[in-house]
């Protein structure tokens, strides 16, 4: 994984992500482990805080606004001894709010174990935007991921 090997990490912060700490209502969060975007603050919230407990840690290589009202974070972690990184995207709208959210985790297997383990962790209404133990099996096959 190379775009982060590359790249310092920064000082952590205390506190909450800007966009997590500015997120608006009827904000919506897209994301590669997920099979459909979440819509609103609370749902948002309440899939953030399993997705936050699986990370063993976090090591950033950006974090802040990188202007026209959007703003990035970059970072590394691992899960279950497995390496993702991390790149993250909101747009903050004319209140200073993130609106729209995007997630993109790499690399796929990862991503895929992610999302497997979301699936065992959250409430059975957001079930449905995971991927099962077979469903990520049998992706775990056809990209012959381990």
């Amino acid at each position: 994984m190379k775009f982060n090997d590359t790249a310092p990490v920064t000082a952590s912060a205390e506190g909450l992500p800007l966009w997590l700490a500015r997120l608006a209502e009827n904000a919506t969060l897209e994301a590669t482990v997920l099979k459909r975007p979440v819509e609103g603050r609370a749902d948002i919230l309440a899939v953030i805080k399993h997705a936050v407990s699986l990370y063993e840690f976090q090591q950033h290589s950006y974090k802040g606004e990188i202007g026209n009202g959007l703003y990035m974070e970059s970072y590394r972690s691992q899960i279950q001894g497995v390496l993702i990184e991390t790149l993250l995207v909101a747009h903050m709208n004319e209140q200073g709010e993130a609106d729209s959210v995007v997630i993109n985790h790499r690399p796929l297997g990862a991503a895929q174990l992610f999302s497997n383990l979301m699936w065992e962790r959250v409430d059975e209404r957001f079930r449905d935007l995971y991927l099962t133990g077979p469903e990520a099996a049998a992706l775990n096959a056809a990209s012959g991921a381990s």
